[in-house]
């Protein structure tokens, strides 16, 4: 479909309604106003199983979905030149400020995990192998700490960011230790319980795929999504927005929510293991852009530890400091 008279006869043939006017948007979206409503066309090389997610999606979760039509033969997508077009509702836009945007989509993935949550049961095998998986990654990552202070520890003089990663190797040592603990916490429960709880997820964390309108809020763009650990949003959200405001109490509200500790014991562990593998092949020999890199990468983990010490650990209130004998005369 090269211009709007193609796209106006491609959706009257197919949807057996009346377009009026016919905006192009990007290379493969179009706005159509029509006389009921005003509609998108979306054309995508994406393997056609997507319109299925969000199908599934409007079914468990409408009032944040958006609806894919069907055509006059009662199909959700069709064709095109080795294409797939699909039709769904225009929304309209309205200015909202970042932390709103953020704050809104966490609540509609909360909303999303909870409406299509099932149980699955897990076999003794696909627990070792769950657990094989973990350990070996949260072994490679300490591993390579421990080489890569030792390469330090040799060096006679040493840049910035090397004694820079010499100060903060408790922390990080820290985190591995506290995610083993969460390791052996989730298998533990895991092998006792047999359970499995999963969600539908996103996946694709990013608050470009969601849309503001006047009365609520959207999620767009399921290509991604998956039946997985319902964490597995949340570690992502995580990780995206770790610098907004109020996404520590987000999520602290997400995972006392759920009522499980398996799925806390997940999200912390996911957090925890700092993928220092893909850190070190990120450094190019600057310091200081080292040091961001190094503290980009962390500044996740360390929100982490504060929510789980206000989950597990919280502050017990300072304790009433006694009046003096003569201040209690006095007020006697």
């Amino acid at each position: 479909m090269t211009n709007q008279n193609e796209v106006k006869s491609f959706v009257e043939h197919h949807y057996d309604i009346s377009v009026m006017t016919v905006t192009q948007l990007t290379d493969k979206i179009w706005k159509l106003v029509c006389l009921d409503r005003v509609y998108l066309l979306k054309l995508t090389m994406v393997d056609e199983s997507f319109v299925m997610k969000q199908l599934y999606a409007y079914k468990e979760l409408r009032e944040h979905v958006l609806p894919i039509f069907k055509t006059r033969l009662g199909e959700s997508m069709v064709s095109h030149e080795g294409q797939v077009a699909y039709l769904t509702e225009y929304v309209e836009q309205i200015p909202m400020p970042l932390e709103k945007r953020v704050h809104d989509y966490a609540k509609m993935l909360e909303k999303l995990h909870a409406a299509t949550a099932l149980h699955v049961e897990k076999h003794d095998e696909e627990i070792r192998q769950m657990y094989e998986s973990d350990y070996e990654q949260l072994k490679r990552n300490f591993m390579l700490l421990e080489q890569h202070m030792e390469q330090i520890e040799m060096k006679i003089t040493r840049s910035p960011f090397e004694w820079y990663a010499m100060m903060i190797y408790p922390l990080l040592y820290g985190m591995y230790r506290r995610a083993d603990d969460m390791m052996q916490k989730f298998y533990k429960r895991l092998e006792r319980k047999k359970i499995f709880p999963v969600a539908m997820t996103h996946q694709d964390i990013n608050i470009a795929n969601t849309l503001s309108a006047t009365d609520t809020s959207y999620l767009i763009n399921f290509e991604k999504s998956n039946f997985d650990l319902p964490t597995t949003d949340t570690v992502l959200f995580l990780r995206h927005y770790h610098q907004v405001p109020g996404v520590s109490h987000m999520i602290t509200n997400y995972l006392k929510n759920q009522g499980e500790d398996l799925v806390a014991y997940h999200f912390f562990l996911k957090t925890l293991c700092v993928d220092l593998e893909s850190l070190f092949k990120t450094l190019n020999g600057n310091s200081l852009t080292d040091i961001s890199l190094l503290n980009e990468k962390i500044a996740p983990s360390l929100l982490a530890m504060e929510i789980f010490d206000n989950l597990y650990q919280p502050q017990k209130p300072p304790k009433k400091k006694a009046k003096p004998a003569e201040e209690k005369k006095d007020d006697d």
